[in-house]
């Protein structure tokens, strides 16, 4: 193998283009902007320690993907790579199974955008979208306080706590015309076990299918004062393979409750599932007098028996009927054969608290006769 040592500028960036060029890398991954970067160094020249930087942190993310041994590097390449930032995956540590899996599988892009204002660094480390959700990863430097997100005071403006500077506000997403991305439900928070991070869910996407394979979000993200937001533009795409979705239009019947299931959606990292319903809430012998049936909820079970239980929250009310049900789920193992949605209720008492089994846990009342099978193609 070629050695870095008495080669030239031009020969050096020649040799990283070529084994950047050999390497399959994820979808969006860096090697677009490493590409950029030696046009950049070949067309506008520059300072050699600006050249050795820019390709020192080329050739970082080709080691990173095993792509180059030890030996190919000198001990002042070396040293000088020591010192370029690497972000690390904030999916792989999140609670999310299906964004664990997504970043395992390479299907994250990472835009790795930073602005700095006044000291304090915020990034856009890690972006997914499959159509379902949006997930975007920050990293945040410069602040010497464990807390990243700070108290939300008024989510309905978004007003947070003002007081520790560089704490961060609610991130704004919105599509390149200026509009809101419209979701059903978000989850926001620090990452636990990663220092300086911060991780934004938006989830069930409204019109998805308008967003096409891809698109470009700005993203605003206040922070504690300083008085302009950090503003980034980035790009959403679905991944290549593995996206499912399909319009059964079949459900069941019981009394003058009906379902049909309007919509299944699988991805690598989630399913959903978009129910219509119709009628009274069934409700089993056992669910009489001070006892009655929750709304009706859904269960997912695929051919080899897993189950996957929506992420949906329950509202304490008796027999309350939800004309359309929109639900997230966490995917199966594989690409099922079949899934079965299988319909249940949970028992209320008089005062509205869940009826419990032994183990503390809601007692389900399943409805087999609502039961239906879809064949995924």
């Amino acid at each position: 193998m070629e050695k870095w040592q008495n080669q030239t500028e031009k020969q050096v960036l020649e040799h990283i283009r070529r084994n950047i060029d050999r390497v399959q890398l994820p979808v969006d991954s860096y090697k677009e902007q490493i590409m950029d970067r030696i046009e950049l160094l070949e067309t506008r020249g520059g300072n050699k320690l600006l050249k050795k930087t820019l390709a020192a942190a080329s050739i970082a993310v080709v080691i990173g993907l095993g792509t180059i041994t030890a030996g190919f590097i000198s001990p002042a390449w070396a040293d000088t790579l020591s010192q370029i930032p690497v972000f690390s995956s904030i999916f792989k540590h999140t609670e999310n199974p299906g964004l664990k899996l997504a970043a395992e599988q390479g299907l994250t892009t990472s835009p790795n955008m930073s602005v700095t204002k006044d000291g304090v660094t915020v990034s856009v480390t890690e972006v997914f979208f499959d159509g379902i959700q949006l997930a975007i990863g920050f990293e945040r430097k410069g602040v010497a306080d464990e807390r990243v997100l700070a108290e939300i005071t008024d989510y309905k403006t978004r007003e947070f706590d003002q007081s520790t500077k560089g704490l961060l506000g609610m991130p704004e997403v919105t599509l390149a015309s200026g509009e809101p991305l419209g979701y059903g439900s978000s989850i926001t928070g620090d990452v636990k076990g990663q220092p300086d991070t911060l991780l934004l869910e938006l989830r069930e996407l409204h019109n998805a299918s308008a967003l096409g394979e891809e698109f470009k979000v700005n993203i605003r993200v206040p922070v504690a004062q300083i008085a302009e937001p950090f503003e980034f533009e980035v790009t959403a795409r679905k991944p290549a393979e593995g996206i499912i979705s399909l319009t059964p239009g079949q459900g069941a019947g019981k009394d003058s409750f009906q379902y049909k299931v309007k919509s299944l959606d699988l991805t690598p990292a989630a399913m959903r599932m978009i129910i219509t319903s119709e009628g009274e809430v069934p409700a089993s012998p056992e669910q009489t007098d001070e006892y009655g049936p929750t709304a009706v909820f859904y269960e997912l079970v695929d051919d080899a028996g897993n189950v996957a239980a929506s992420k949906q929250g329950y509202a304490l009310m008796k027999a309350v009927p939800h004309p359309i049900v929109d639900s997230l789920y966490n995917t199966f193992p594989q690409v099922p054969k079949t899934i079965t949605v299988r319909p249940y209720t949970m028992t209320l008492d008089d005062d509205l608290k869940l009826l419990l089994d032994d183990n503390g846990k809601p007692v389900k009342t399943y409805y087999k006769e609502l039961e239906t099978t879809i064949v995924i193609p």
